[in-house]
């Protein structure tokens, strides 16, 4: 009884903060604001104007999701410098960004 009382307090005290990061205190959509910011100085630097990166939401992750224009080069080699960016786990192309012989 007592192990059950002592996890459901770690459990709820975890899903309080995880509720607060996310919401007023807004920790979840800086660190977006950041990732995304780096990420668009990356891509400026490297004259790719037309591609963007957002982070995945809903939950927030750390994948960044690119689309816009690019050649098999150039995804390679977006996808490897936008996972350099600190915060950044992973980095793909949308879907939709993709030619059709390579979506799934």
């Amino acid at each position: 009884m007592n192990r059950a009382v002592v996890f459901g307090a770690g459990l709820t005290t975890v899903l309080a903060l995880t509720a607060l990061w996310h919401g007023p205190l807004g920790n979840g959509d800086r660190f977006a604001a950041s990732v995304e910011a780096s990420a668009r100085a990356q891509l400026d630097s490297d004259e790719m104007v037309q591609v963007h990166a957002h982070l995945q939401r809903g939950p927030l992750t750390r994948r960044l999701i690119l689309s816009g224009p690019a050649d098999d080069f150039q995804r390679h080699e977006i996808v490897r410098r936008m996972e350099l960016i600190p915060g950044v786990g992973e980095a793909r192309w949308a879907a939709s960004s993709l030619p059709a012989e390579t979506r799934r």
